[in-house]
This record gives structure tokens, sequence and C-alpha cells, in this order.
């Protein structure tokens, strides 16, 4: 990655400026194309990319602007095609720019008219070398730019913004998303972290690119939630594979005591990539050490997340296991007598047991546990909170969150233990979820939504620095995790439609999931997409009007007959107007 984006900041300070003027719309619906199988061969990643357009293509000044701005795309050598075919639609009376190594990611609003264009840009993020979008250090810029008729066709630039940008339409359809993978502090779960890799990069490099990010450490959003390699661990030689092999030779400043971790997020980075990789072996200076089976190092790493869904709602005040989408229902880890008059609930499991947190028709909230596969029969009161949502376990860690009715985040423990947990610079909270490997949360706050690391120590846990998204909802009203690195909101698009919408956790893919909502989107439950363990989609629920919902293209109503058994009858005394369907899906990892 520094290679190639070295040559795209010394070809694209002029270029990736205007990148960001074309004439895509500011709200079209995304879609990445995720990178098929890697092998030894020597093509693009993704072989059904074509490359940019060139600039005698165009036929309006419209659209030489957007065939300009996609012109950065792909691998930037100085000198290479692409520098060459940047440089073809540059005026050659235009000052040389300052090369860089930052791009800024946005997204534009062009108004051509003849020779001048007025572009404006909103700022997504910050692209570095290491494929980061960090967040942006402002919101909108103008920038005005020129065109000129050229007598042999065509047209070039004679005036172009002083600093890099990119067009968010050209990422999304020159790059793909890759996920690199890094351990946390005390090295018990591993953090995923969003990369985009230019999509001509060569098959046979894939595996090396991705070794450099892990290299290069963490992006700064995650904060110490998750960790660089040790000391001054460098990637000596470029990574062969070769046999389904391989073979990374790293600094000594690895360690011994590090390798094993190492091999483990490597093996979770390159099937996280498809990449077809079956062994790896690690060299330290040269030194060969076994060669490890990439399926045990991920059979072997903790991961909360498994290969089945196991949905639940609650019915008559009663947590029922949904037969859709699961194929086979997951028991209720809930005594009967516990089962009842329950409002929210959600479960943990840790070792050979599962910890279950709910908050009962009093809105109080009570957490149990059960060992040995028996069933949590006592609940017992964690005073001081009154939820106003349900509660949400962070995995491995025996604690909890919960919004209070005050719109403040607390955190509980298995213990009954509650404390309020303030994230920088958020005051009125109204939802919150955790992410599948509970290193992360997502957060509505003061009318956005934001992502955030979180810190678990060994008697706390903190919230730190928030990182907020741009979505193109307005009106939030609730959010998951619906992948490693994308979240699921609801809220009010454009056209005052009800919708729940993805987006990356660095803004920059938004893609539509349901625009059909029945009803305020008051509380949405996934199943997250991840890709390392097989899982390419996300199942959703969500609960509006009054009842639950299954989000597959179109919105689907789960009635009473979505339960697990015979249909249940309601239970005497159940308000029968206010609680005829399942309500408050949620997903047990």
């Amino acid at each position: 990655m520094r290679r190639r984006v070295a040559g795209l900041v010394a070809a694209g300070g002029l270029v990736a400026g205007l990148l960001a003027g074309c004439g895509i719309p500011d709200h079209t619906d995304v879609k990445v194309d995720h990178a098929g199988p890697v092998s030894g061969a020597d093509q693009a990643a993704d072989p059904g990319r074509v490359p940019p357009p060139d600039r005698l293509e165009a036929s309006t000044v419209k659209d030489f602007v957007a065939n300009f701005l996609t012109a950065a795309a792909g691998e930037l050598d100085p000198g290479g095609k692409t520098d060459q075919r940047i440089r073809d639609y540059i005026s050659g009376s235009v000052p040389s720019l300052k090369s860089v190594n930052l791009v800024k990611v946005v997204r534009i609003d062009p108004k051509p008219n003849d020779e001048d264009v007025d572009l404006t840009v909103q700022h997504v993020g910050v692209l570095d070398a290491e494929g980061r979008i960090s967040p942006p250090d402002e919101t909108t810029t103008r920038y005005p730019l020129k065109v000129k008729a050229e007598e042999s066709g065509g047209w070039r630039l004679t005036k172009a913004p002083p600093e890099t940008l990119l067009d968010i339409e050209a990422l999304t359809t020159y790059y793909s998303e890759r996920t690199i993978y890094f351990w946390n502090g005390d090295r018990s779960a591993l953090v995923p972290d969003l990369r985009w890799l230019p999509g001509e990069v060569p098959t046979s490099r894939v595996p090396n690119e991705l070794l450099e990010m892990i290299e290069s450490g963490p992006s700064p959003w995650l904060g110490g939630a998750a960790q660089p390699l040790p000391g001054d661990s460098k990637l000596l030689t470029n990574a062969p594979v070769d046999n389904d092999l391989l073979t990374m030779n790293w600094s000594p400043a690895v360690g011994n005591d590090a390798q094993d971790f190492l091999a483990q997020q490597v093996a979770w980075t390159m099937r996280a990539s498809n990449v077809s990789v079956r062994w790896l072996q690690i060299k330290i200076n040269g030194q060969a050490r076994p060669k490890q089976d990439v399926n045990d190092l991920l059979n072997r790493t903790p991961y909360p997340v498994g290969s089945e869904a196991h949905p639940y709602a609650i019915l008559d005040g009663k947590v029922n296991a949904l037969t859709v989408p699961a194929a086979v229902p997951a028991p209720v880890p809930l005594a009967p007598a516990a089962n009842q008059k329950l409002k929210f609930a959600a479960f943990s499991r840790f070792g050979d047991g599962v910890d279950a947190a709910i908050v009962n028709q009093k809105n109080e909230l009570r957490v149990g546990s059960a060992t040995g596969g028996g069933l949590v029969s006592d609940l017992a009161l964690v005073p001081g909170v009154t939820p106003r949502s349900a509660p949400v376990w962070l995995p491995r860690s025996r604690m909890g969150l919960v919004v209070g009715t005050d719109l403040r985040l607390y955190v509980f423990g298995a213990d009954r233990t509650v404390r309020k947990v303030t994230p920088p610079g958020l005051r009125d909270i109204s939802a919150v979820a955790v992410a599948p490997d509970g290193q992360r949360v997502a957060l509505l706050a003061d009318g956005k939504v934001f992502v955030a690391p979180v810190s678990i120590g060994s008697d706390a846990q903190k919230i730190l620095e928030p990182r907020a998204l741009i979505t193109p909802l307005r009106n939030l009203t609730a959010v998951a995790w619906s992948g490693e690195n994308a979240l699921s909101i609801g809220g009010t698009d454009e056209l005052d439609r009800l919708s729940i919408n993805d987006v990356t956790v660095d803004s920059a893919r938004r893609t539509p999931r349901i625009y059909d909502a029945h009803g305020p989107v008051v509380m949405i439950s996934a199943y997250p997409e991840t890709t390392a363990l097989g899982r390419t989609s996300s199942t959703m629920l969500y609960q509006a009007d009054d009842a639950t919902w299954l989000a597959l293209g179109a919105s689907t109503q789960l009635d009473r007959s979505a339960i697990d058994g015979a249909t249940p009858t309601q239970s005497p005394g159940t308000n029968t107007e206010a609680q005829t369907q399942p309500i408050a899906p949620f997903f047990a990892y």
C-alpha cells in the first residue's frame, strides 16, 4: 500500500482534488462487490472490474469531469499507466502540486457551466496509505474548477483544488473492502479493522498488501481497543503463496511469545479476504518455524459469533425461540417461573454457562446465570437504573450495557453491580448496540450515530473517544451491528420513508436495506456478517408497529406462527390489544 499510495499522491494531488467533482448523485444506492478467492495468479484482485475511462470518452463537460475524477483509481505508481492517464486530463499550464500521502474522500455536487465547474463537496473522511479512512476535519467545501476545450478533441483541466480529493463513488467502484484483524489489549479477542484495497492490485500481491496493513497497525479511531504488533515488528520480504502455503519473514521484534498470536490474526485476515491459503509459516529473520494449519488457527481463536443464528422474541411477556430465520431453534435458557411478564431480554454464553438480563413489565433490570446446561431460575434486581430499552451483553466480559430513562448509559455486571458510564462528548443517548467482537459499540446520541471502542478491564469498563458517522437518514431511532464493519440504522430517508440503511464504520459505504418499515423502527437486532467464519450476509429482525419483522429485501411480519412449537395461546390477564404478536426480537450468539 505504501508504494501504491505514494504514487497516488504524487500524481493525485490535483487528480483526487477533482475526484470530488464528478457528476455522480449524492444519494446513490451503493453496491460493493466483494473480491473472490485469491490465488497466486497474476490477475486483478477483482477480474470483473474495468479500468477507469480515458479522457476522450467524455461527450460533455460534466462527463469529462466525472471521468477525470475516476482517473486516480487503481495503482498509482509514479510513471505508471494510472499516472499517465491522470496527466492526460491535465493542461500543461497547470502548476504541479505538492505530493501528499493523504486523500480526502468526499461526496460531491458539481454544477458544470461550459468552462466552469462549481464543485461543492461533503467530506466523508481521509484515506491514508494503508487503506484506512479517518474522520474528516471539515464538513463541506466549495471548489471552483475550470475546463478547457482542446483543438485535438476533448477537454483538459486548467484549474483544480489545491488538495487531494477522492469521489466516494470512485472508492466504492474501484476499491474493495477488506477486514484486517488486531488483538485487543490482553489478547483475548480479535478486533476487526476496515480497509480499502484497489481492485487493480494483482492477486499475487494481495496477501502481501494485507500483511503490510497488519504491520502498519490499527486505525487510530480504535484507540486502545486494538493493539499493533510488538515493538518495531517489520515484514522483511514479500510473502509468497505456493501450494496454499503462505510464508512470511518477520523481524525479530515479533518475538517468540507473539508468533502464535500473529499467526492467528493473519489466518483471520486472509480468510476474511477469501485468500486461498491452507497453511501459514512464519520465519523470524529467515529462520523458519513449523507451518500451521489455517483452519486450526481459526478454530482456536476466541470469537463469540457462531455459525448459526439463534433468534428469540417476547410474546405475551415470555421469551420464545423463533423458527424464522433459524432452521433449528435454540432452547430458551430461562426457567418457566423466571420467564414471565418480560419486556426485553438478552442472553450471553460463557464457558458452559449462560448469563441472562431481562427488563420486566415494572421496568426493572434483573440478571441471572446458570451453568452446566441448566436454566436461569433466579433473576436478581440490579438497583440504580431504570431501562428505556433492551439490555445488551459484551461477549466474554460478563458485563452489559443498557440505556436508562434518563438518557444515560449504564454498565451492569452478572454480579448485579451497575454504574454510569459517560462516552466522551455525548449526553442524550437513546440506543446502544455491541459489535460482534465485543470491543466496539454503536450509540445513538444527540440525534446522531457514533461508533466507539470499548476498554474492558478486570473491574471496570470505559467507552473511548466516539466517532460520528455520516448517514443519509434523519430522525434516527434504532441501531444494530449487521457486520463486523457495518451498522444498520433506522430512521427517515430523504423521501420521508421509514427505512433501515447499512453504513460502514467509516461512513464510506451506505446501502439501503428496506424502505417499507411499518411504522417507526424502535428496535433492530441482527446476526452479523462474519466473512472469516463463512457468514457472507447478515440476518436482521426489527420491531415496528408493535410487531416483529424480518428485513430481507422487503419487510415480512413474523406472527405467532413463527414461535417454536405449538402456536401459543395468550396468557390470562395479558393486555391483548397492546401485545398480540412477537415483539422485542434479539439474537443470542
